[in-house]
């Protein structure tokens, strides 16, 4: 199964790649090409350190998950276990010192877990946190960590030396469990990693297990294919491309997904990928005949995939229906893992406009604010007439 996916991906992107060069130049199917590549190849700094970040690796590598957001979730240890690359879990300021959370099991749990070797580890990080300049309750936490005895160099986490393979997955691969950086006020400035970047985590809501990053890959590449216009192409190209839609639906209607909101405690989606790419507006809209940018309603085609100014209001963004900085988490029971706001069954294309039109909206809530705005609009005109 999974040589029969590397074959299919690698047939889809030569041929996309084959198709933009011959119709459009080299530029743009270059530009394309490092698109897709970077679907899964890099993530979001977020809410990790940039002293600890790895520096936009892959999604299945070890991350890092702050305890409100573990909290927030409903997420207990058993669901943790299932971050593949490892999860540490962060007690930021004065968390590790909540007294509230002292009969908290999972808390004292994850307490327990400083440092740790485990899949599921923990730390204490003393850090900014709201993009508030003061740094009151930063100095107000590390007094606390002072009297812990915690704040000594060994202490400080860090990669193992000595290790080559495999040294953004597991956290037998790092030791030491504090991080500080205290900046702002009257004060002095306290950095435990001054001048040093150790690389160690991807922020959580950007992971995706080995099988989830080939999923959001070809639920992707599936959008991508139906933006090619068949006018363009060839009797022998139509029938290539027929045939790599069609291995790409099989692939799709095999993936089947149970996913529960655990903070609302409700099923939100059960079906195979194919039933969320054939469902969705950017398909539907069309009657699954092309791509198109739900927001603008308007055709993409895969020339714009290869507009490289990111800046240009015409350009692809990968979207999210859920925005990704909502730190939002689900299990998937059918396969009985963790997923964050990256997951295949949350992804889509769209303008870069359209990007910055949806904001933290979802798109069922974008189109119903949508509404409203036209109800307005015309009771007002109807006003003036």
């Amino acid at each position: 199964m999974q040589s029969e996916f590397k074959k299919l991906k690698k047939e889809i992107k030569d041929f996309i790649y084959k198709i933009a060069k011959k119709k459009y130049g080299e530029e743009i199917a270059k530009n394309i090409k490092t698109k897709l590549q970077n679907i899964n190849g890099k993530t979001g700094q977020y809410y990790v350190p940039k002293e600890l970040f790895q520096k936009r690796t892959s999604r299945s590598n070890r991350v890092i998950i702050p305890w409100k957001d573990v909290k927030d979730n409903n997420l207990t240890l058993e669901h943790l276990e299932t971050f593949k690359g490892g999860v540490v879990v962060e007690f930021v300021n004065n968390d590790y010192w909540n007294e509230n959370e002292k009969n908290n099991e999972l808390f004292n749990e994850l307490k327990s877990k400083l440092g740790s070797d485990e899949s599921v580890s923990s730390m204490i990080s003393i850090r900014n946190e709201d993009g508030v300049s003061a740094s009151n309750k930063q100095r107000e936490a590390f007094k606390k960590l002072n009297q812990e005895n915690f704040y000594k160099k060994g202490n400080f986490i860090r990669r193992k030396t000595n290790i080559s393979k495999d040294v953004n997955k597991g956290n037998d691969k790092i030791e030491g469990f504090i991080f500080v950086s205290i900046k702002g006020g009257q004060q002095d400035t306290i950095e435990s990693h001054k001048g040093k970047e150790e690389k160690i985590f991807n922020p959580a809501c950007e992971y995706a297990s080995e099988k989830v990053v080939d999923d959001i890959e070809m639920v992707l590449n599936y959008f991508v294919l139906k933006s090619i216009n068949e006018n363009i192409l060839s009797e022998e190209e139509k029938k290539d491309l027929q045939s790599l839609l069609d291995n790409s639906k099989k692939y799709l209607e095999e993936r089947i997904y149970n996913v529960i909101d655990l903070k609302k405690n409700k099923p939100i989606f059960k079906g195979s990928l194919w039933d969320y790419v054939s469902n969705h507006p950017s398909l539907s809209f069309s009657d699954g005949k092309f791509l198109i940018d739900p927001i603008q309603v308007e055709r993409i085609d895969l020339e714009d995939f290869g507009i490289p100014d990111k800046g240009n209001l015409k350009n692809i963004d990968l979207s999210h229906d859920e925005a990704v900085n909502k730190n939002r988490f689900y299990w998937d029971k059918e396969n009985e893992q963790i997923l964050s706001p990256t997951n295949p069954i949350n992804v889509f294309w769209q303008r870069h406009y359209s990007n910055m039109l949806q904001q933290n909206f979802t798109l069922e809530e974008f189109f119903e604010k949508e509404r409203e705005r036209v109800k307005k609009r015309e009771k007002i005109l109807k006003k003036r007439k």
